[in-house]
């Protein structure tokens, strides 16, 4: 039996990648298609003029918000609520779930063989945290100069998708290099 939450990890993966590709395309007046959905990687996109590849990541709250929002989402699971109370630091604790999920994809040696074939992709990281503000960028930029990456160089660029009052945003997002 398949994995009844893949169904909204595919729904929610499909409309991150196209929430991004609306705005690209408005952005670098270009005309990027889905073509194919292989996953991984999330998305194969081409243009006129060349094809590309898309990846999305989560960055959830905390580990507890991610099981909270998925099993309410996902049918036939039991919804587990996360714990009602005062959180201490939540900048710092999403931070920390944000660099863990980029630093993960910038060392996954299996996008490779996608970066050989149609070059550098771009990578999506959905914000799934309901406090996200400017605050949130200077924490994640704090907790980012903390560690190491090993960037295997397959991602040309990395973008963030988070809600806003009236929507969602999409926004260029770079990590410092040394």
């Amino acid at each position: 039996m398949a994995n009844p939450r893949r169904h909204v990890q595919e729904a929610h993966e499909r409309f991150t990648v196209n929430l991004f590709l609306d705005n690209f395309n408005r952005w670098y007046h270009t005309d990027f298609k889905v073509v194919a959905e292989p996953n991984p990687p999330e998305a194969i996109i081409q243009s006129k003029r060349s094809t590309r590849w898309v990846e999305v990541t989560t960055a959830y709250m905390s580990k507890e918000f991610a099981m909270d929002i998925n099993s309410y989402a996902t049918q036939g699971e039991i919804h587990k609520p996360s714990r009602e109370g005062l959180f201490i630091g939540p900048d710092a604790q999403f931070a920390e779930q944000f660099v863990e999920a980029v630093k993960k994809k910038l060392e996954k040696l299996s996008y490779e063989p996608s970066r050989k074939k149609y070059g550098q992709g771009y990578l999506i990281v959905s914000i799934q945290y309901p406090l996200f503000g400017k605050d949130t960028l200077r924490f994640i930029r704090r907790a980012w100069d903390e560690i190491q990456v090993n960037d295997i160089n397959c991602f040309k660029s990395i973008y963030i998708a988070y809600r806003t009052f009236n929507g969602y945003k999409v926004s260029l997002w770079k990590p410092s290099t040394v």
